[in-house]
């Protein structure tokens, strides 16, 4: 038969406590309701407001600056250079595809960034 100390048990005591609190931990999390962001208007206006605020979003490349550029998914610092050199030497894009002209830019990585570009 094992017997163990006072001490021990008090360890073990603890440690399934532990257990106990992160495992609760853990279904909390799995089960957490997410939190929903409602807008108020008519569903008429629902597409008014997804196009409003896809457009607050957006970054305008013929303006946008290196530090709004590297925002852009994919854009790191080398890139968002290109893109600026591009637009100093060859001057404003007439269009968002006209981005893919920009060395290090192909047809994957337009993909990425179309929904988030705007020319004005």
């Amino acid at each position: 038969m094992l017997f163990w100390t006072k001490r021990e048990r008090l360890t073990l005591a603890v440690l399934g406590l532990s257990a106990l609190i992160a495992l609760g931990i853990i279904a909390l999390q799995k089960h957490a309701t997410p939190i929903v962001l409602s807008y108020s208007g008519s569903p008429s206006s629902y597409k008014d407001f997804d196009l409003k605020l896809k457009e607050a979003k957006q970054v305008n490349i013929n303006t946008a600056t290196q530090e709004e550029l590297e925002r852009l998914p994919e854009v790191g610092p080398s890139l968002a250079r290109e893109i600026i050199k591009y637009r100093t030497e060859h001057g404003t894009f007439d269009s968002a595809s006209d981005l893919e002209k920009v060395p290090g830019i192909g047809p994957k990585t337009f993909d990425l960034l179309k929904e988030y570009i705007k020319v004005n």
